[in-house]
């Protein structure tokens, strides 16, 4: 049975692997991460440091009168004193009033600056940027996922595929179980290739920066690693929410336009609740539970009980809800798959 699933499930990614929808939905989150990435980038380096321009006093062999330049930075790191270095009387004054009036403005002026320096840190700089390409545009990927589910679960009925394998002596539910391990498989290698190239534009990013570099603590690789297996875990109900579409209607577009349907009217329910019944009740929306979900959290001290079992119960009732969702969906996939006739016309 193993060795018959394994098999088929290799035939189905291939089959995936030759049609066009998973790699134009795979550009385009890839292209979106990039987008983001870049985005990041530029705003960090055009980011306002405060600058003043004050002049030496001396002319150059061209005429023009050569300026110091003074930022926010050089008075936080204490660099003024040396840039001033060689200016006498009155260019002297004349340069410090105009530092000392910009250090008036330079609190506010850096507290942008580093909010922009820890947000590229945190999407720019590996690992950090692995863990936010997991996260960004998530509902996008789900939306997507659900797409592709329906789509491939769909035509298998007009193409005639489904009696035909059914056929051969593959049980039904194993049909299913094989859809959802093609899915799932080809959702892995999608996300591996959205890491890898996140990974060399960070890299590149890295390179181009003398002061950044890669961070080698070890816990920022083990969040990368928690976040590909939650990301993973947090697309399964979608691939299924797909697959059920599908399977009540046995059509793909019928299936899709569902699909989406449920995906727009639950965030809507979602706020509806929220706003009128509170933060916890909303937290039983599959949209609510998988963006908990994905949420980074650094680990809790171990010595502290109370943060521990917060942190454990949080994930916990994230990790439940999913899971709830992903057995009634496909319990009922299943049960609605079962119980039809394949051998109608319906079917032909």
């Amino acid at each position: 049975m193993i060795k018959q699933v394994l098999r088929l499930t290799s035939w189905d990614v291939s089959k995936l692997r030759r049609r066009w929808p998973p790699w134009i939905l795979l550009v385009f989150i890839v292209l979106l991460s990039q987008l983001n990435l870049w985005e990041s980038y530029f705003a960090y380096q055009h980011a306002e440091t405060g600058r003043v321009r004050v002049s030496t006093g001396l002319k150059a062999a061209d005429g023009k009168q050569p300026a110091i330049s003074i930022s926010c930075l050089d008075i936080r790191d204490g660099k003024v004193e040396s840039k001033l270095m060689g200016l006498k009387g009155e260019f002297r004054e004349v340069a410090l009033q105009e530092v000392e009036t910009l250090r008036e403005r330079c609190p506010d002026i850096l507290k942008k600056y580093e909010w922009e320096q820890t947000r590229f840190n945190e999407k720019a700089i590996i690992p950090n940027s692995l863990s936010s390409s997991l996260t960004i545009f998530a509902e996008l990927r789900y939306v997507f996922i659900m797409i592709l589910a329906a789509l491939t679960t769909g035509e298998e009925y007009s193409w005639g595929t489904v009696r035909q394998v059914l056929a051969r002596g593959c049980g039904r539910r194993r049909f299913l179980a094989i859809k959802v391990l093609s899915l799932m498989a080809v959702t892995a290698f999608g996300h591996m290739v959205i890491l890898s190239v996140v990974g060399i534009s960070s890299i590149v990013i890295s390179i181009s920066l003398t002061d950044t570099g890669i961070v080698t603590d070890a816990a920022s690789w083990v969040k990368v690693a928690v976040s590909y297996c939650k990301s993973i875990y947090a697309m399964l109900p979608y691939v299924i929410l797909g697959m059920f579409f599908s399977v009540v209607t046995s059509s793909a577009s019928s299936g899709i336009v569902l699909a989406i349907l449920f995906f727009i009217g639950e965030l809507l329910l979602r706020w509806i609740t929220f706003l009128n019944v509170g933060s916890d009740a909303a937290r039983f929306f599959i949209s609510a539970s998988t963006t908990e979900w994905m949420k980074v959290l650094e680990l809790p001290a171990f010595d502290n009980l109370s943060a521990v079992s917060a942190f454990l119960n949080f994930h916990l009732y994230s990790f439940l809800v999913i899971l709830a969702y992903i057995i009634g969906f496909g319990g009922t996939a299943s049960w609605l798959f079962h119980r039809r006739d394949m051998h109608s016309s319906r079917w032909s």
